[in-house]
């Protein structure tokens, strides 16, 4: 007897994963936004975010525990993890979910594709570059904006900056030492916890009393468990039912859902500037789906690290 409808195709299940993808990423930021907006700190967010995850993957964090104590472990949790984790919610703090939405998703692919090409010497092709460069037009838009207006946002713009370069090092390092994304996504936890959670308890404030724990649970699971774990396991199926280069444009859709949430949600202006950057950022995407590059970093499996939440 033949089962009732037609099987589900790749494509149909690629773009079912993908764009589960970018919702995570796309609440991922609306969430850290509102986070910022309570009593919650920088320091209380990556404490809830790192200290759920390890709950959750405690069982792996000991069936690996001899992989991840190694130097080059901790290498990547303290910049993947810990570094990454402290510029991007020192952003949140500091600059509108807006700027948050063009920045990570349109930036990152720029300075992994830049970091590439000078440190692996891999090639890209013409409309890649042509790509980057009409992304990184939208975000001199952005930047170019915010001076003119006023230094109010400028200052979480760069910390967003800075939190792409640590997520393109430690993408740089999971390429050239050719690590599986399971083991390193563990890692990063288990490392940046050992490194961060004994400081938080004994030495930083600790905001957490001064909020309800219904917001508490909302972050710990959005931030520990969907933008940790299962956003991870969307992107590296979709990859790898899509490609990356598919996956890639998809991520395109972030700042454009981000935008039209975060005006009803926080009362966030849409500057003329956010939208330009935005439309570019939509465009360069779709550059990149021109010609598939000969030689892409995000070919393998560990293309999960592209877009970080």
């Amino acid at each position: 007897m033949q089962p009732l409808g037609r099987p589900v195709s790749n494509l149909t299940l690629g773009l079912m994963f993908g764009l589960g993808s970018v919702l995570i990423w796309t609440g991922f930021i609306l969430t850290s936004r509102a986070g910022a907006l309570t009593p919650l700190g920088m320091t209380d967010m990556v404490a809830v975010r790192f200290g759920t995850a390890l709950l959750v993957l405690l069982p792996l964090v000991w069936r690996w525990r001899w992989q991840w104590f190694t130097p080059r472990m901790f290498l990547l949790g303290a910049i993947g993890g810990l570094a990454y984790a402290l510029s991007v919610y020192a952003g949140f703090e500091r600059a509108p979910a807006s700027h948050a939405a063009l920045l990570l998703p349109g930036l990152m692919p720029i300075v992994i594709a830049v970091l590439a090409g000078l440190l692996l010497k891999e090639e890209k092709t013409l409309w890649v570059w042509l790509g980057i460069a009409t992304s990184s037009l939208g975000i001199l838009v952005l930047m170019f904006e915010s001076l003119m207006a006023s230094s109010e946002y400028l200052a979480g713009d760069l910390w967003f900056m800075l939190a792409c370069l640590f997520w393109g090092i430690y993408t740089i390092m999971l390429r050239a030492w050719k690590l599986q994304p399971w083991v390193a996504t563990v890692a990063v936890v288990a490392i940046t916890s050992l490194l961060y959670l004994p400081t938080y308890a004994l030495v930083l404030p600790v905001g957490l009393s001064e909020v309800s724990w219904q917001t508490v649970a909302l972050q710990a699971f959005y931030q520990g468990v969907l933008a940790t774990i299962v956003q991870m396991l969307c992107y590296v199926r979709a990859v790898q039912l899509l490609g990356a280069t598919r996956m890639g444009a998809l991520m395109a859709l972030v700042p454009v859902f981000v935008g039209a949430l975060a005006v009803p949600m926080f009362g966030e202006a849409m500057t003329d500037g956010t939208l330009i950057g935005i439309a570019l950022g939509v465009v360069g995407a779709g550059l990149g789906l021109v010609r598939k590059p000969r030689r892409s970093l995000m070919r393998r499996t560990d293309t999960c690290c592209r877009n970080p939440v």
